[in-house]
């Protein structure tokens, strides 16, 4: 918002205005009081100006937030990767830990943090793209991942021991009138959920007709709680809480238990967060429940004060993953001995009763068992503060976590997507460089049995490789795309009309398919031959949960927002926005969807 422009005013004449310096006209003796008068008030403005800076309570205006300081010049700084679901505790015990002085050699201690998910920041270091002195992941096995490829591929420790931050069960979310149908807050077990989403009546087998079919999400196995999502449920299907085997993970009855459940996510993601704000967006005739950690539940009913219901916690009867986000200092080549010494002091500032106490107050169960739970663990947040914590899904070794991920991209609905780029005149350059980078990134994604066509418009739309396997075409797609360059006119009602129509069509004669269609744009339509609102009719309403789902990307200023966000919602998929240099991301984001 633009500043307004104030001028200061009187009851006098000039239009109201008084100039500066003395009043035409005035007497010497006039001029001289005058100028008396002004020094008093001057004088009175400084000793008000110097009371307030001794008393600033006494200054009763509201203050804005204080800028964030500047590290000291001799700070020593360290880079810390922690996963993000803690976010809210981990910013606010930071600063308390800046705040409270701690340093190394008189150098003051400065924590640099970035949230991540622990899939994405693992195959970071490995590339050698992020160099963290802390790192802590959801859970342990990201830990173990992590150690095993340091020892077999580069043959050193990365880290020599670790501790656990925070105890935090990952359940699932489910509105509470839902979840009182199947029992609650009686125990529910991952098979009673798995008897109703493959019972062919949904809810109605409940006697609630008006609920339609379960449905359900949970992140994509790259985040953590989407990962552990796929261990638990072949946990439950293997009936152990311990001692799990890639043996199990083999066993038929595991690998239809695990299929089951998965043909009925609609939606995965990068994030349990986004699930959870898709849940409230959309409401329960959508998501019917997602797998969630403990704190996001109540974080959520604060957040949504139990709107458009409350969601409740529903802890399996046969187990649960108790994410304990343990933290690790990194022995590596950029690290010092300096940097180890001031990472122990921040992990044992972690630890302590403060910290730990204040973790409790934001949702997140203190490892330190001297923290008492109070509020917000009561049913007014949805969860259980009496949950025993006996039946814990154990972290198997790393033989068995590598398997898990083959599993289920063997076992998951397998994706039918139209990739459509815009090649108009004004994606010349950086754009469409960019545009091509992140569109082959998203291909390199797909699984060899998903299904790829690829599109490309500017005033005539173009099929730039027919449907076909990811597995027979993945490689000619690349290298088309690379020869991909801008020129002409926008027909964007024309490509999204045809593109989606055929869509439609391919999962009418074969519906066990996940279908998307990736739009990725700039502008605004500007020579379709179909009219705006005849290409609206072409869409559903936004009432239909079944239809193929249509992702828009917004690509740089001038794109019509508006318009791709309706198209997205009229699919109940999602608008992504995005600058020419964040595209690759957000293909990656985009490709978790599937």
């Amino acid at each position: 918002m633009q500043g307004r422009q104030f001028t200061s005013r009187s009851s006098h004449g000039n239009g109201g205005r008084r100039p500066f310096g003395p009043v035409r006209g005035a007497s010497s003796g006039q001029v001289l009081g005058a100028l008396v008068a002004i020094a008093f008030i001057a004088l009175c403005v400084i000793v008000i100006l110097n009371q307030k800076k001794s008393h600033p309570a006494a200054d009763s205006a509201p203050q804005g937030p204080a800028a964030a300081p500047a590290n000291p010049a001799n700070a020593l700084e360290l880079l810390y990767y922690s996963s993000s679901a803690k976010k809210t505790w981990t910013e606010e015990m930071v600063k308390a830990f800046h705040d409270s002085g701690a340093v190394v050699g008189g150098r003051p201690i400065r924590i640099k943090t970035f949230h991540v998910n622990s899939g994405e920041s693992l195959d970071q270091m490995k590339e050698g793209k992020i160099q963290p002195d802390l790192w802590s992941p959801g859970d342990e096995s990201w830990l173990r991942l992590a150690a095993e490829h340091w020892k077999l591929v580069k043959q050193k420790q990365l880290f020599a021991n670790f501790k656990h931050l925070v105890d935090v069960p990952l359940v699932v979310a489910m509105w509470e009138p839902m979840a009182r149908a199947m029992g609650y807050p009686k125990p529910i077990s991952w098979k009673d959920i798995d008897r109703l989403a493959a019972n062919p009546k949904g809810w109605e087998s409940l006697g609630h007709p008006e609920w339609g079919k379960f449905r359900w999400g949970h992140a994509h196995p790259d985040a953590n709680s989407g990962f552990l999502s796929i261990l638990s449920l072949v946990y439950a299907a293997a009936g152990k809480t311990d001692g799990l085997t890639a043996e199990d993970l083999a066993r038929p009855e595991v690998k239809k238990f695990v299929k089951e459940l998965e043909e009925r996510v609609e939606h995965y993601g990068l994030s349990n967060t986004w699930l959870d704000d898709l849940m409230h967006l959309k409401g329960p005739s959508y998501l019917s429940a997602a797998v969630q950690y403990e704190n996001t539940i109540i974080e959520s009913n604060e957040k949504y004060k139990n709107k458009p219901l409350k969601l409740v916690a529903v802890y399996p009867s046969e187990g649960m993953i108790w994410t304990t986000h343990p933290i690790v200092a990194i022995e590596e080549a950029w690290t010092t001995p300096e940097k180890t010494e001031a990472a122990g002091k921040f992990i044992d500032f972690l630890l302590s009763a403060q910290a730990q106490k204040r973790a409790m107050e934001l949702g997140l169960r203190p490892i330190s068992k001297e923290v008492a739970l109070g509020s917000p663990f009561d049913d007014e947040h949805g969860v259980n503060p009496k949950l025993a914590s006996d039946k814990r899904f154990t972290v198997p070794d790393e033989k068995v976590l590598r398997r898990v991920i083959d599993l289920w991209e063997e076992v998951k609905v397998p994706a039918t997507i139209i990739l459509v780029l815009d090649r108009s005149g004004s994606m010349k350059g950086t754009p469409m460089d960019n545009a091509k980078e992140g569109s082959v990134l998203f291909v390199k994604s797909m699984k060899a049995r998903d299904q790829l066509e690829v599109v490309v418009f500017n005033h005539r739309v173009t099929t730039l490789v027919q449907m076909c396997q990811v597995k027979e075409c993945g490689e000619s797609a690349v290298e088309r795309l690379q020869g991909v360059f801008a020129e002409g006119e926008t027909a964007l009602y024309d490509v999204v009309g045809q593109t989606y129509r055929r869509l439609v069509e391919l999962k009418r004669k074969d519906p066990g398919r996940r279908y998307g269609l990736i739009v990725l744009t700039d502008g605004r339509d500007t020579s379709s031959s179909t009219q705006r609102n005849d290409f609206m009719d072409v869409l559903p309403t936004g009432e239909d949960w079944e239809v193929p789902k249509i992702y828009t990307i917004a690509y740089g200023a001038q794109a019509d927002k508006d318009l791709l966000k309706e198209i997205s919602n009229r699919t109940n998929a999602r608008l992504f926005e995005s600058k020419a240099e964040d595209i690759a991301k957000t293909y990656k984001e985009l490709s978790a969807n599937f």
